[in-house]
């Protein structure tokens, strides 16, 4: 399978300022776990981690009720319903979850769905402001992972779908950041 930036879309100002404003907040009240992902590669670069939704993923069952019942992270469900509806009707969401990653905690490279499961992966970025020399980019990568097809800048309120196949990383933000860099995913099956 050849991937192209056709399997990228970006979506622009996807949250409104105020949304972006909550889900913020929540994010610098949230409990923060660090040593995500479980790695025990060497040069392994955990990062933090805070778990949203998603408690019965194990079993792929969707997580939507569990996300528009709780009322901390009401702007993320609506996010969400916009999102599907929008763009992908047919997912099923599995889990919800909040990374950060300070300098040096680049993500490996990685795919989100496993061969024979579709889905689709959407990532909001949260930060207020983002200035272009901290870094932190997510990086696309063909399927051998030899070249990269897409590169895109973590800017407040723009959120990134794509292809679960398609091998990513996060580059960890620049030594000259002194914020955390943090998402927010919404991990998919797609039918």
């Amino acid at each position: 399978m050849n991937f192209t930036e056709k399997d990228i879309t970006i979506i622009e100002n996807a949250t409104s300022a105020s949304e972006l404003q909550g889900i913020l907040k929540n994010l610098k009240s949230s409990i923060w776990r660090y040593g995500w992902p479980i790695n025990d590669a060497y040069f392994s670069r955990p990062c933090w981690h805070s778990f949203i939704a998603g408690s019965g993923r194990p079993d792929k069952q969707s997580c939507e009720p569990e996300l528009a019942l709780n009322a901390k992270w009401q702007a993320l469900s609506n996010f969400w319903e916009r999102v599907k509806s929008s763009s992908i009707p047919s997912a099923t969401l599995l889990g919800v979850y909040a990374n950060g990653q300070t300098f040096g905690q680049d993500s490996p490279i990685h795919r989100d769905n496993r061969p024979r499961e579709q889905g689709t992966t959407v990532i909001l970025f949260c930060n207020e402001h983002w200035a272009t020399c901290w870094g932190g980019e997510l990086i696309f990568y063909d399927q051998r992972k030899q070249d990269i097809i897409a590169t895109v800048m973590p800017k407040p309120g723009r959120a990134v779908l794509f292809n679960g196949h398609i091998p990513h990383s996060a580059r960890s933000p620049s030594a000259l950041c002194d914020q955390l860099r943090m998402t927010i995913a919404f991990k998919t099956l797609t039918s």
